[in-house]
C-alpha cells in the first residue's frame, strides 16, 4: 500500500510538473512569434475580395449557385433546430467573454504580483496574437460562409429587369399603383385597440415568408433553396437603438428581425433578411426581394408590409422631385388606415432618431457597403425603386399565389 501510494504521489507529481510546463512554454515571447504568421490571415481576407471583383460571372456559377447553397441550406437546417436566436446568444456568450479575458489580463500587468508582472505582460500579449488569429479566421469565414455574394451578377440581370433611368412621371405612376394596392390590402388585415395595422403572433406571422418564398421557389430557382422562419432576438430594443431592422448573420445563415418595431414593416424586415438568406447582398436588391415574394404570398399581412415598404421608398423619391404629385396621391389614394400606421411607425422612430448608437453603427454599414462595392453606402437602400420600375413596365406586380 505504501509503495502503490508513493507511485500515486509521483504520477500525480509528474503530471503536475508536466502540465506546468505545458503552460510555461505556451506563454513565452518565443511561442508568441511562432504564431505571428498566422496574423497574415486578416490581410489575406482584406485583400480576397479583390480577386473576385472583376469576375461577376464565375462568382455566380461557382460559389452563388454552386457552393453558397449547399452551405446555406446545411447552416440553416441546423439553426432551424433551435427556437430562439443563435447569432444573439453566440454574440452575448462569445463577445462578453472575450472582453472579460482582454480586461482581466490588462489589469494584472500593473496589479498583479510583482514576481508575476513579467509573466502576465507575455499573456496579455499572447492574448492580443490569439484574438487578432481569431480576427482572421473570422474575416475569411465571412467570404467563404456568404460575403463572396458580394460580387455576384446584379439582380437585374439574372431576371431579366430592364433597370435605366426612369421619368418622374413613371415614378408616379408606380406611387400610385402601389397606393391603391396598399389600401386595398389594409382593408383585409386586423387592427389593434387603437385602429393600428396587428399582423397578430408575431411567430405565426412569420411562417408566411419562407411560405411565399417555396412558392417562388418553384418559379424562380434563384429562390428555390430550402429556408427558414426568421428569428426575434430579445435584445430587439438594442436592435432599435442601433437604427437596425433586422439583421442577416452569415455564420449561421440566420435571418433576424427587429422584435421591438411597429407591426408596419416587421414582416418585409424578415423578408428582406431573407433576401440575404438567397445570396442577395446589396441591400437594394433584398429590398425589391421583399417585396417580390410578397406576390407569392396567401397572407394580406405580409403581403401588407411589403407594400408598404416598397410604398415607402417610392413615395420618398417622389417627395423629393415632385412634391404636387406626392401630395396629390397622398390625399386620393392613402387610406386613414395606411395614415394611422405611418404615423405609428412615426412615432416608434422618433424614440431611436440620432441616437449616438445608430449614428456610429450606420457610419460602419456605409463603410461596410463602399468597402464592398456600393459606392452609395446606405443610399444603395433606395435604389430598389429601379428594380420595382422595371417590374412595374414588365407587368409582373400581380399577385401570383
Amino acid at each position: 500500500m505504501e509503495r502503490e501510494s508513493a507511485y500515486s504521489n509521483d504520477t500525480r507529481t509528474s503530471r503536475s510538473s508536466r502540465r506546468g510546463k505545458t503552460r510555461g512554454d505556451k506563454y513565452t515571447w518565443a511561442n508568441i512569434l511562432k504564431r505571428l504568421p498566422l496574423l497574415l490571415l486578416i490581410p489575406i481576407a482584406i485583400f480576397m475580395p479583390r480577386l473576385v471583383k472583376n469576375s461577376p460571372e464565375k462568382v455566380e456559377r461557382i460559389y452563388s449557385r454552386g457552393i453558397y447553397p449547399i452551405v446555406s441550406r446545411l447552416l440553416g437546417f441546423l439553426n432551424s433546430l433551435f427556437p430562439l436566436s443563435v447569432a444573439e446568444l453566440v454574440i452575448v456568450f462569445i463577445g462578453g467573454l472575450l472582453v472579460l479575458i482582454l480586461v482581466v489580463r490588462l489589469l494584472k500587468i500593473p496589479f498583479g504580483k510583482l514576481r508575476s508582472r513579467g509573466e502576465n505582460r507575455i499573456r496579455f500579449f499572447s492574448y492580443l496574437v490569439s484574438l487578432g488569429i481569431f480576427v482572421g479566421i473570422m474575416l475569411n469565414l465571412f467570404y467563404v460562409l456568404w460575403g463572396f455574394n458580394h460580387y455576384r451578377q446584379p439582380l437585374s440581370k439574372l431576371m431579366e429587369l430592364n433597370v435605366h433611368t426612369r421619368s418622374v412621371d413613371e415614378l408616379a405612376e408606380l406611387t400610385e399603383h402601389l397606393a391603391m394596392q396598399a389600401a386595398e390590402l389594409r382593408t383585409r388585415v386586423d387592427e389593434d385597440e387603437n385602429g393600428v395595422f396587428s399582423a397578430g403572433s408575431r411567430a405565426e406571422a412569420l411562417k408566411a415568408i419562407p411560405e411565399a418564398f417555396r412558392s417562388l421557389g418553384r418559379d424562380n430557382e434563384l429562390f428555390a433553396n430550402k429556408c427558414y422562419k426568421a428569428k426575434t432576438p430579445i435584445l430587439s430594443k438594442t436592435l432599435s437603438k442601433l437604427d437596425i431592422a433586422g439583421i442577416y448573420i452569415p455564420y449561421l445563415a440566420e435571418p433576424n428581425v427587429n422584435a421591438e418595431q411597429p407591426d408596419l414593416y416587421f414582416l418585409s424586415g424578415a423578408s428582406h433578411e431573407m433576401g440575404h438568406y438567397f445570396g442577395f447582398a446589396a441591400e437594394d436588391e433584398a429590398n425589391f426581394i421583399s417585396y417580390y415574394a410578397s406576390l407569392w404570398s396567401n397572407d394580406p399581412a405580409f403581403r401588407y408590409s411589403a407594400v408598404m415598404a416598397a410604398l415607402s421608398s417610392c413615395a420618398s423619391s417622389l417627395y423629393s422631385n415632385d412634391y404636387d404629385k406626392y401630395a396629390d396621391i397622398w390625399y386620393r389614394c392613402y387610406s386613414e388606415g395606411m395614415q394611422r400606421d405611418l404615423e405609428n411607425y412615426r412615432e416608434y422612430y422618433k424614440k431611436y432618431e440620432n441616437h449616438p448608437a445608430a449614428q456610429v453603427n450606420n457610419s460602419i454599414n456605409d463603410a461596410y457597403l463602399q468597402y464592398h462595392g456600393h459606392s452609395d453606402g446606405l443610399k444603395s437602400y433606395g435604389r430598389d425603386i429601379d428594380l420595382l420600375l422595371a417590374l412595374y413596365e414588365q407587368g409582373g406586380m400581380g399577385y401570383r399565389p
